[in-house]
């Protein structure tokens, strides 16, 4: 018994190149993507801890830049920072610890680190 013609049981996917375009195109979409999520929460701590710390900063650096005499960052290094922890809201109560740690850095004038909070 002689087979004519093509019996094979496999069936042909697509060419090669179609499937290298559309790899370029997912990889050009992806990384397109990635680019706006990166620019658009670039300067955004994403974890409660370093949002503590920024708004701790942001509040000790508000106490600094207000402060004529140096009485104000006195009383925020000698525990102003920890009573202001308690009544700065939503933000410092994920992380009270981080908070006073970014309101302290910013009143002693370091720069900001939130990584280390």
């Amino acid at each position: 018994m002689v087979l004519t013609g093509d019996v094979s049981t496999h069936v042909r996917g697509p060419r090669r190149k179609n499937l290298a375009i559309a790899a370029v195109v997912a990889a050009v979409v992806l990384g397109t993507a990635a680019w706006v999520l990166v620019s658009r929460f670039n300067n955004e701590p994403l974890w409660p801890m370093n949002v503590a710390y920024g708004a701790g900063y942001y509040d000790g650096t508000q106490l600094r830049k207000t402060d004529r005499d140096g009485s104000v960052v006195a009383d925020a290094i000698a525990g102003g920072c920890e009573r202001a922890a308690r009544t700065a809201g939503k933000k410092a109560d994920d992380s009270p610890a981080a908070w006073v740690r970014g309101c302290l850095d910013a009143v002693q004038g370091k720069p900001s680190n939130p990584n280390e909070a």
